[in-house]
């Protein structure tokens, strides 16, 4: 490849309502990565410019070579230059951003033919989170899972006037360290709870009717065990809720704690942000619509 390429990679908000693992969101929120055959460097502006690794061990560069090696690829040196618009470690899919953003520049070095579906199994493969790959890769709101070490995905219908307010807090939260909170075994009381949640989430989505939707984002499989550690969840939560809010969940593993709404996104952001402040919690309120376009290339 004689000239760069540009990577837009979009955000993803995971474990959406009840679809712990399952279900998530491609968020109108975009890392634009720009990549060159050439000796390697990497460049970070915007989120992780200080704190993301700019040697070979960074996630984008190891997803590229993974991906190369799976093509049968040896390693050509690539420079890699982020312009992050995804907050790091927050729950909007920043690590998933990452790697597909290194298996998309190993397509375009090794001039491979993009398969979306190919793109998604190798993706998940890395990532392990389906419900972040998927939507960030395919747009919209995505059920994925893995069945005889396949993965699958099936896009879900939804009301393009949905919007996602989500606070991002200064709180760092790693998804390998949240999930030792989480129960090894459930009971089949909340097991059947979150089935009836994520059912009516998809029943909600695809006919357009809201009136439960609050309900379909009530979760016992992850959040009672992941919140009580996120300072300001429920007073948070509250006030967007109190601002005309449909619902709030935890966005992936946390802290960004994100509200659905179909109106009223400027005032349920900025009630948001009061509640934060007030409790002197730092941070960033972002409002985003869904994306229906997933990652992509420019050439």
């Amino acid at each position: 490849m004689d000239k760069s390429i540009k990577i837009f990679v979009p955000a993803s908000s995971a474990n959406l309502g009840a679809g712990f693992d399952v279900i998530g969101a491609c968020l109108d929120i975009w890392n634009e990565i720009k990549v060159t055959e050439e000796k390697f460097s990497i460049d970070i502006e915007g989120y992780g410019s200080k704190s993301i690794s700019k040697n070979k061990d960074n996630l984008i560069y190891k997803s590229y070579l993974k991906t190369s090696e799976i093509h049968g690829f040896k390693e050509k040196e690539i420079s890699i230059q982020c312009n992050n618009s995804i907050p790091i470690s927050g729950g909007l899919g920043s690590s998933s951003s990452a790697v597909i953003a290194g298996i998309y520049a190993a397509y375009a070095i090794n001039k491979i033919e993009i398969n979306t579906d190919d793109i998604f199994q190798i993706a998940s493969d890395i990532e392990c989170h389906p419900d972040n790959v998927g939507p960030a890769i395919f747009g919209g709101i995505t059920i994925g899972f893995n069945d005889l070490e396949k993965w699958f995905i099936s896009s879900v219908s939804y009301n393009k006037n949905l919007k996602f307010i989500s606070f991002v807090s200064d709180q760092k939260v790693l998804t390998n360290e949240s999930r030792k909170a989480l129960p090894k075994e459930i009971s089949r009381k909340d097991a059947v709870y979150n089935i009836s949640r994520a059912s009516l989430l998809i029943n909600s989505l695809n006919s357009n009717n809201f009136d439960l939707l609050k309900y379909a984002f009530q979760d016992k499989l992850h959040e009672p065990y992941r919140t009580p550690s996120i300072k300001g969840y429920q007073t948070i939560s509250n006030a967007a809720m109190n601002a005309g809010a449909i619902s709030t969940y935890l966005s992936g593993s946390g802290p960004t704690i994100s509200a659905v709404s179909l109106n009223k996104e400027v005032t349920i952001n900025y009630e948001m942000l009061d509640a934060a402040n007030k409790l002197g919690l730092e941070g960033k309120g972002f409002i985003s619509s869904i994306s229906d376009k997933g990652a992509y290339i420019v050439e």
